[in-house]
C-alpha cells in the first residue's frame, strides 16, 4: 500500500542521491514526523548525519532501524561502522557480531569485528576474527593489515612488520598500512625507516593527516625539530583531532619559541584535557600553566589511551630476614649520557653493598657512550630489556625477586610504564625522572620532599608521597670544583669582556613568552648585560632575536652557548654567568643543580606544580631561600637588585660557596644514606 506521503520520500531520495544533505535531512525529519517507523527515512536521515560529520547523532536512527528490521545488512552494517567511529566498541561487536550471523564467512564483516574485538582490547577474539578472514580469502590485504595493527597495540612489532608487509604486497598503494608499518619500525626504535614508510604513505595520500602526524614525531627522535614542526603543523591543518596532536604541535612550537602560536592553540588543548580527551602527553603538559588537577587528569587519560594491560593482583608481603639484603632494581630508558643517566651514577656508587643488592634494568637500545659502560660497571647486576615483551620482561624481572622497582622515567621517552602496570615487584615506586604523578594505581609511592609537594597537594597524585628529609633531587658532585680547570675566557665564549651577564641553560621549550619578557626588561636596566643561553635551534634563535628586536633590545645582546665536548667544559664554563634565571612552569632541574654546583647563584619563583618547584627545593636544602621569590614582580626586582648591587652579589656567592660543602643538597652520601632509610622504612611498612 502507497505511504501516503510517498511523493516526499521520492523527493528526499532524490535530494539525498545529488548529494544534497542539509535537505534530504530535512525531509527524512518531516516525513519521521508523520511515521517514526518509517525506515527507509530512518536511513537517510543517519546517513545524512554520518556524512557530514555527525557520525555520534546517526547511532540513534540508525539503531532504531536495526530494531525494527533486525535482518537488514545494510542497517546494521551502517549502524555498526557508525558505534565503531564515536568509539562505542562493545557495541560496534555486538553489531557486527549479528552481520556475522546474518552473512556468514564474510571477510569484510570478519575483519571489522576483528578491529572492534581489538579496540575493546579483546585481542584473543580479535586474532580468531583476522585469522578466519585471512583463511577465506587470503588476499584480503585489510585483514592482514588489520592484524598487523592488533600485534602493533599488544606490543610485538616484529610481528605487526610481517603482516604489514604481506598487506603491502597485496596493496602497496593504502596510506594507512604504510603509515602504520612506519609506527612499527619507531616502536623498534629504528627511526630511519619509520621515516620512509611515513614517506611513502604520503606518496599514496598526501592528505592523510595520521601520516604526518606519525612522521613528525619520528623527526623529533630524529632530532629534526625544525622539520617535526612542519609535520606536526601539517597533520593540525588536516585534522586536528587527532590523539595527542595538539599536544605534540604546541611542544614542537615551544622548541622554536613561536609563542604566538602557543597563546592560540594552549587554552584549545586545556579545555580538551578537562573534557577528558587525548589531547597532551603528561610530558609537555609540565611546561605550561596546567594546574596539579590537569596535570593528573593528562595522565590518566594518557594511561588509558596507552596502556593496555592492568594488572590489579598483588604481591606477597615482602619478608626479610635480619640477615637479608635488599635487592633493589632501577629502571631507566637513560642509562647513558643524559640528566638521569648522570644523577644516578654517584647514587648507585655510594649504596651500602652490605645492606643491599642493586639491579639496572636497560629499557633502550644500547647507546655505546662511556657514562653507559660506566654504569654496566657500577650495577651488581644488569638486564636488557630494550625490544622484549612486556610479557617475556615481566617474568624476567619477576624471576629476580625484587624487593623494589624503581621507574627513573614516568612519562618521559622511553618508559616502561606498562611492564610495571604488569607488576614486577611487591613495592613499585616513580622517582626523579618525571616531575608529577603518574596518575596510575600501580605505584605505591612516589619520591618527593615537602618543597616540591606540600602534603596538601597529595590529592593530585595517584601514589602515596614519600618524603626525603630534605631535597628529593640526588645532586651530581662526581666532578669536584677543583676538577674544573681554569675558566674559559668571556671571549672563548661569545660573550662581551665587560658586563653583567645574565644566563638561563635551561631547554627552549620551557622559556614561555612572559618569562622572556621580563628578561629583556633586566637587560633594557642592567646597561651593557647579556643573556647567555644554551643554543637551541636556528629557528628558534630567529624567533628569540625577533622577539628581542621587537621588545627594543640589541639581538646581539643574546648569546647562544657553543656545544662543548665535555660535561666538565660545561660546568667549567658555567662560572663565567653572574646570575642564572629559572624558568617558572618547569624549573632548571639538572641544570640549576650544576650551576648551583659550580658556584652560581639560581634565581627563581616557585609556582604550584611539582616540575615549578624543583629549584626552590636545591636552594632550600642549598640555604639559600633567599633566592627564591614568588611572584614575577619579586623575580624581577630580586634579578635587577643583584644585577646592580655588586657587593650584595659577592656576598650572596660568598655564602653559597661556604653552604655547598655544609649543607644537604651536595652531601651525596649523606642522600644515599637517606634515601637507603627510605626503601627500608617502606620495607617495614609493607611487612
Amino acid at each position: 500500500m502507497a505511504q501516503p506521503y510517498a511523493p516526499l520520500l521520492q523527493q528526499m531520495l532524490l535530494e539525498f542521491q545529488n548529494q544534497r544533505l542539509d535537505s534530504a535531512e530535512r525531509l527524512a525529519r518531516s516525513i519521521l514526523r508523520v511515521n517514526s517507523k518509517d525506515l527507509v527515512a530512518l536511513q537517510v536521515q543517519g546517513l545524512c548525519m554520518a556524512m557530514q560529520g555527525r557520525v555520534a547523532e546517526s547511532i540513534k536512527p540508525f539503531a532504531l532501524a536495526a530494531t525494527l528490521d533486525s535482518k537488514n545488512t545494510e542497517i546494521l552494517t551502517n549502524l555498526a561502522k557508525a558505534q565503531h567511529q564515536t568509539e562505542f566498541y562493545a557495541e560496534a561487536v555486538a553489531s557486527f557480531e549479528k552481520l556475522n550471523k546474518l552473512i556468514p564467512n564474510n571477510v569484510q564483516v570478519l575483519t571489522d569485528l576483528g578491529t572492534s574485538y581489538a579496540k575493546n582490547r579483546h585481542y584473543k577474539k580479535a586474532e580468531l576474527a583476522f585469522d578466519r578472514a585471512i583463511q577465506l580469502d587470503p588476499s584480503y590485504f585489510l585483514a592482514w593489515s588489520n592484524k598487523g595493527n592488533l600485534f602493533a597495540d599488544q606490543g610485538y612489532p616484529d610481528s605487526a612488520i610481517n603482516c604489514f608487509e604481506k598487506a603491502l604486497q597485496l596493496n602497496p598503494t593504502y596510506a594507512e598500512t604504510w603509515t602504520n608499518y612506519g609506527n612499527a619500525f619507531f616502536d623498534l626504535g629504528r627511526f630511519d625507516e619509520a621515516c620512509k614508510a611515513h614517506d611513502q604513505s604520503l606518496l599514496c595520500n598526501p592528505d592523510y593527516a595520521e601520516a604526518w602526524f606519525n612522521k613528525g614525531n619520528c623527526l623529533i627522535e630524529l632530532k629534526q625539530g625544525e622539520l617535526a614542526l612542519e609535520s606536526y603543523s601539517k597533520a593540525f591543518e588536516l585534522k586536528q583531532k587527532i590523539p595527542f596532536l595538539i599536544g605534540q604541535l604546541i611542544n614542537s612550537l615551544a622548541t622554536q619559541c613561536n609563542w604566538e602560536s602557543i597563546e592560540v592553540l594552549l587554552p584549545i588543548a586545556l579545555k580538551a584535557v578537562s573534557e577528558n580527551k587525548p589531547a597532551v602527553p603528561p610530558f609537555i603538559l609540565l611546561q605550561t600553566s596546567a594546574n596539579l588537577a590537569l596535570q593528573y587528569q593528562a595522565a590518566q587519560i594518557y594511561l588509558r589511551e596507552r596502556i593496555p594491560f592492568i594488572n590489579d593482583a598483588t604481591f606477597d608481603r615482602v619478608k626479610k630476614s635480619g640477615n637479608q639484603k635488599i635487592r633493589i632494581g632501577y629502571f631507566s630508558s637513560d642509562f647513558k649520557e643524559h640528566p638521569v643517566g648522570i644523577l644516578i651514577e654517584n647514587l648507585i656508587k655510594l649504596h651500602d653493598r652490605s645492606r643491599f643488592e642493586i639491579y639496572g634494568f636497560f629499557l633502550s637500545k644500547k647507546s655505546g657512550d662511556f657514562l653507559e659502560s660506566r654504569l654496566v660497571g657500577s650495577f651488581d647486576k644488569t638486564f636488557d630489556l630494550f625490544g622484549i615483551h612486556d610479557i617475556e620482561a615481566q617474568k624476567q624481572v619477576v624471576d629476580q625477586g625484587l624487593d623494589i622497582a624503581v621507574d627513573l622515567n614516568g612519562h618521559t621517552a622511553g618508559a616502561r610504564t606498562g611492564l610495571f602496570a604488569r607488576k614486577i615487584a611487591p613495592l613499585q615506586l616513580s622517582y626523579l625522572g618525571y616531575a608529577g604523578t603518574s596518575g596510575a594505581s600501580f605505584y605505591d609511592y612516589l619520591i618527593a620532599d615537602q618543597i616540591v609537594i606540600p602534603e596538601w597537594n597529595q590529592k593530585f597524585f595517584s601514589e602515596k608521597l614519600a618524603y626525603m628529609p630534605n631535597s628529593f633531587f640526588p645532586a651530581d658532585t662526581l666532578l669536584s670544583p677543583q676538577e674544573f680547570g681554569p675558566i674559559p675566557t668571556r671571549v672563548d665564549q661569545g660573550l662581551p669582556a665587560d658586563g653583567f651577564i645574565f644566563a638561563s641553560f635551561n631547554n627552549s621549550y620551557k622559556i614561555t613568552q612572559q618569562i622572556f619578557t621580563i628578561w629583556m626588561n633586566l637587560l633594557k636596566k642592567v646597561s651593557g648585560s647579556v643573556l647567555w643561553l644554551s643554543k637551541p635551534s636556528d629557528l628558534a634563535i630567529q624567533n628569540l632575536r625577533e622577539y628581542a628586536q621587537k621588545l627594543g633590545v640589541d639581538p646581539n645582546r643574546l648569546v647562544f652557548a657553543k656545544l662543548v665536548p665535555a660535561r666538565i667544559d660545561h660546568l667549567s664554563r658555567l662560572r663565567l654567568a653572574d646570575l642564572f634565571l629559572d624558568t617558572p612552569h618547569f624549573n632548571a632541574h639538572t641544570t640549576a643543580a650544576d650551576t648551583l654546583w659550580a658556584g652560581v647563584p639560581v634565581l627563581t619563583q616557585i609556582g604550584e606544580t611539582f616540575a615549578g618547584r624543583v629549584a626552590a627545593s636545591q636552594l632550600t636544602a642549598l640555604g639559600m631561600g633567599e633566592l627564591i621569590t614568588k611572584t614575577p614582580e619579586e623575580y624581577f626586582a630580586k634579578a635587577l637588585e643583584l644585577a646592580n648591587d655588586p657587593q650584595a652579589l659577592i656576598e650572596l656567592r660568598n655564602k653559597q660557596e661556604a653552604n655547598r660543602f655544609t649543607t644537604p643538597l651536595f652531601n651525596t652520601k649523606q642522600y644515599v644514606k637517606d634515601l637507603e632509610s627510605l626503601y627500608s622504612d617502606l620495607i617495614e611498612k609493607k611487612s
